[in-house]
């Protein structure tokens, strides 16, 4: 008989402590980043439904949404989402630089989680992992000229479909919210153009699939953006045009 271990056997851990509102590092994130933090919640409400619809476990991937942008915490003023109106570090600062400074949230991200022993080696590994070596393309476009791989993150890519999830709902959430305050969210185009976009960029090649997941993957996400962004019927116009057609 083998002596490997079947992990389908093995129970869960429990992680929702991890996402108990009073747990210290979740506080200190929150007071700390609260553009980051909320963020990260509208992520963790994303990820649960992809997780639901592919069965896989639930609590992990909340804890990996809520705590995989926890390294912003030791420059949170250099993140947009942290920042005031008028109020942006990088102006006047080289690229190159600033650069540098967005990159590294991944790496302290990874190291406040791996001296925590609350969180297992699997969570950090999810997380170290959601920018696998994409491109920082706000400051790849400032610099003008400048080489492309001299801007892209130093870090692994995904090699689970759960670290590929992390990513894909991240750079949607971010962008998402964006299009939408501009009127030109179109949920499903929006999804196949990222997910396309990171193919392409060979982001998935270490991620073994089957088509039918990544259909389950878009069909998840879909629902989850119109459900967030749905249109709301404007009661006072249709009041108005009523109030009208009596007349």
């Amino acid at each position: 008989m083998s002596d490997e271990v079947d992990k389908t056997t093995e129970p869960k851990q429990d992680l929702s402590h991890l996402l108990d509102s009073k747990y210290p590092l979740l506080q200190q994130f929150r007071d700390a980043c609260p553009g980051t933090f909320k963020h990260s919640q509208a992520l963790m409400s994303m990820i649960e439904g992809v997780s639901i619809a592919l069965d896989l476990d639930e609590d992990m991937m909340k804890v990996v949404a809520l705590y995989h942008d926890v390294g912003k915490m030791f420059s949170p003023k250099y993140f947009s989402e942290n920042q005031l109106e008028n109020e942006n570090p990088h102006d006047g600062i080289d690229p190159e630089i600033s650069y540098h400074i967005i990159t590294r949230h991944v790496s302290d991200s990874a190291i406040i989680l791996l001296n925590n022993p609350d969180f297992p080696r699997e969570i950090t590994e999810i997380i170290s992992q959601h920018h696998g070596t994409t491109v920082l393309r706000y400051f790849f476009d400032r610099a003008k000229k400048a080489d492309e791989e001299d801007f892209r993150y130093k870090t692994t890519k995904p090699n689970s479909i759960e670290s590929m999830i992390l990513m894909v709902c991240d750079s949607i959430e971010a962008t998402s919210r964006a299009q939408s305050q501009a009127g030109k969210l179109d949920p499903r185009r929006l999804i196949d153009d990222t997910i396309q976009r990171l193919i392409d960029d060979g982001q998935f090649d270490e991620v073994t699939m089957k088509l039918g997941d990544l259909k389950k993957i878009k069909a998840a996400l879909a629902k989850e953006l119109e459900g967030v962004y749905q249109k709301r019927v404007d009661y006072q116009e249709k009041d108005d045009e009523e109030e009208k057609e009596e007349d």
